[in-house]
């Protein structure tokens, strides 16, 4: 009886691992694609509402007229006592004019504080500018002499910017200005009458605080 020889053997040994290996490779290109991980869309930004509640406070107010852009520089600030409708005033400097940010205890506080008739315009010793919105009035310009200074020019594009800050964060305003304003989507009222409606108006008159 004859021996397979030993070449023989190694010989039919490689063709049956290269016949292994090619079905492997046949396997692999017929096997299905690994699969892709779907995309996942980023989660959308959300922008704060920069609207302040009421009350707020006047340090709020500050910091967000701040952060509208506008340059506005703090000098000092007041307060009232506990028994008194006046919270706190900060003094500040906007343009070259002086800016006053009053807080009341509430809407209705500032409301008996700044109880100016609509369309009646700022008189001697009174801001050239006053906005009032929930309990708080800001005021801006002198409040001496015979009668209330006109801005120039470029006070006149701040107090646009001005009032554009301040609707985004407390409308709706109320105005008392000595030059008119008229400033695209934002509505100023004066005074409410008697009856409780308000008279809308592009902005004439300024208010004093009774603390």
């Amino acid at each position: 009886m004859r021996n397979p020889s030993p070449r023989g053997l190694g010989t039919r040994a490689g063709t049956i691992a290269l016949c292994a290996l090619a079905i492997l490779g046949l396997a692999a290109c017929g096997s299905t694609p690994p699969s892709v991980a779907p995309t996942v869309a980023p989660t959308p930004l959300i922008t704060p509402d920069p609207h302040l509640a009421d009350p707020t406070t006047a340090d709020e107010v500050y910091r967000g007229l701040g952060a509208s852009g506008l340059r506005i520089t703090a000098n000092n600030a007041s307060a009232g006592g506990e028994d008194k409708d006046l919270v706190k005033r900060i003094n500040a400097t906007y343009l070259g004019w002086p800016l006053n940010v009053t807080q009341y205890r509430t809407a209705a506080a500032l409301a008996k504080g700044t109880g100016w008739a609509p369309g009646e315009p700022p008189g001697q010793g009174e801001a050239p500018v006053a906005i009032a919105a929930a309990n708080i009035l800001v005021q801006w310009g002198p409040q001496t002499g015979d009668h209330p200074a006109t801005p120039n020019e470029r006070q006149l594009t701040g107090l646009k910017d001005l009032v554009t800050a301040l609707d985004r964060l407390l409308s709706p305003l109320r105005a008392r200005t000595i030059v008119r304003v008229d400033v695209p989507g934002v509505v100023l009222t004066s005074a409410p009458d008697p009856s409780g409606s308000s008279d809308a108006t592009t902005a004439d008159g300024g208010a004093t605080p009774k603390p």
